[in-house]
């Protein structure tokens, strides 16, 4: 008989020295909206040269790492950029690759963002997302945010995307 190997996620705090890995992570994530998204995604954008900064305080990141029954720990399977934003904590470049999606990853980063803002005292947490990503509007309807208002990218006269939030109750 096999015993079965299971994985643990643990996420940590992004430092500099994860930038690099972090941008490769976005860009890999982003890259399938290429195409499907109008304006096509910033997040192509990104390098390590445009994600250093952003990790520097009061902004910041974590990744998530997927470790296995034997303790030996992933490559990064998943990132987040945070920032702070008025009252609250504005959170975007949620990126998990393909292969990884399903396993509870934004989830595990999602209540990292969280535990953070209850750190910093923020009363809630914002983010964006494309009107076009439905799957995307129902992961973060499912961990209890709501549509605050809708945008439109510059050049375009409809709302291309949403601004969405969760309040954070203090306890």
């Amino acid at each position: 008989m096999v015993a079965a190997v299971t994985e643990t996620i643990i996420i940590r705090p992004a430092t500099a020295a994860d930038a690099a890995d972090i941008a490769g992570m976005i860009n890999a994530a982003f890259a399938p909206y290429l195409g499907r998204l109008k304006p096509g995604p910033s997040a192509l954008k990104e390098t390590a040269e445009t994600i250093a900064p952003q990790l520097a305080p009061p902004g910041g990141g974590a990744v998530a790492l997927c470790v296995d029954g034997t303790g030996r720990a992933s490559a990064i399977a998943g990132t987040v950029l945070f920032k702070p934003e008025a009252d609250d904590l504005y959170f975007g470049r949620l990126a998990v690759p393909q292969a990884q999606r399903g396993h509870g990853i934004a989830g595990a980063l999602i209540r990292f963002v969280e535990d953070e803002a209850r750190r910093r005292a923020c009363a809630g947490i914002v983010l964006g997302v494309r009107i076009a990503l439905p799957e995307n509007q129902r992961l973060f309807v499912h961990h209890g945010f709501a549509e605050v208002s809708r945008h439109a990218h510059d050049g375009y006269p409809e709302p291309t995307w949403i601004r969405m939030r969760k309040r954070l109750t203090s306890g």
